[in-house]
């Protein structure tokens, strides 16, 4: 007979758990009755990093921890590029349609290009030196627009 056990890395962090979507809490109350708490803050993974800028225009700069440097051509002439922060804005049918058309590898550096408006091949090669701090909270910002970001049409 096997024995199950459940290590509960945050009980630090108080009673209950967040469930992958971070919307429900299971709390046990002193007499034992379990109930589920739902949190109409909305999801802990659509909150921007800290660190994000709203912008007047809807667009969110995200500064880097890392900046990043590449070296590009263009009209023959060479010259090196540094990238300190980047700024996201919502997708459109058009960003949507290109991100459902590369393939799995490429997706998520497709999304980025997409979604701060750079031109792909620059963003593969600022995506391959980015911190991966950097990229996780890039894409937080990205699941803000898709979740709950600025609404539009009212």
């Amino acid at each position: 007979m096997k024995k199950e056990l459940h290590i509960d890395l945050d009980e630090d962090q108080g009673a209950g758990t967040v469930t992958s979507s971070g919307t429900s809490t299971d709390v046990i109350d002193e007499g034992g009755a379990k109930a589920v708490i739902v949190d109409e803050d909305g999801d802990v993974l659509d909150k921007l990093p800290s660190r994000a800028v709203r912008n007047d225009d809807g667009s969110v700069t995200l500064p880097l921890i890392e900046p990043v440097t590449i070296t590009t051509r263009k009209d023959g002439k060479v010259r090196e590029r540094t990238f300190e922060s980047l700024t996201f804005f919502r997708l459109k049918g058009a960003d949507i349609q290109a991100i459902a058309a590369a393939s799995k590898e490429n997706d998520t550096v497709v999304t980025f290009a997409r979604s701060t408006r750079t031109m792909q091949a620059v963003m593969n090669a600022v995506f391959d030196k980015m911190d991966a701090a950097d990229i996780v909270d890039g894409g937080k910002v990205i699941n803000h627009f898709l979740t709950s970001g600025r609404r539009t049409g009212r």
